[in-house]
């Protein structure tokens, strides 16, 4: 496996991972389809404009076909101040999956932040997603706090 930046003839592989994004349940008074539009808009933006804080990196099978990706952005840290490297979305093609896939791409995101002096890499994972919960876990992230929403 091989993990690069994305690249232009990426786009149709990334934005149609999309729907993989939501497909481990219901998030209660959310509606799934705005919530796949709204991630296939980010991605194409970072897409768009790639920089030092928002970028896309995808693997790579042993034929260089593209089967994961990983969307880095740096975010801040309220109780610090500070600036911290952020996995805005990971999520590996359906056929790839079980295969180290989503592994390989937190242990290449740790390294990205290391590279630029992050002290900590977050990320955000509905509480209903509990395949990806516990690969978290056991790849050393803890759970720091949990978003309360109350609908109006």
């Amino acid at each position: 496996m091989r993990i690069r930046p994305a690249r232009s003839g990426d786009r149709d592989f990334i934005l149609g991972l999309a729907d993989r994004l939501v497909e481990f349940g219901t998030v209660p008074g959310r509606d799934r389809a705005q919530m796949v539009n709204r991630d296939r808009a980010v991605l194409s933006s970072t897409l768009d404009l790639p920089s030092d804080d928002t970028t896309i990196f995808v693997a790579e099978d042993g034929d260089a076909r593209p089967i994961g990706l990983v969307h880095l952005t740096t975010a801040d840290d309220y109780y610090t101040a500070g600036r911290t490297a952020h996995v805005a979305d990971i999520v590996v093609a359906r056929d790839a999956g079980g295969r180290g896939v989503g592994t390989a791409l937190l242990a290449f995101a740790e390294d990205w932040a290391r590279q630029r002096g992050f002290a900590m890499l977050t990320l955000n994972v509905f509480t209903e997603n509990r395949r990806a919960r516990r690969l978290y876990a056991r790849l050393g992230f803890e759970e720091e706090w949990i978003r309360c929403i109350k609908r109006l």
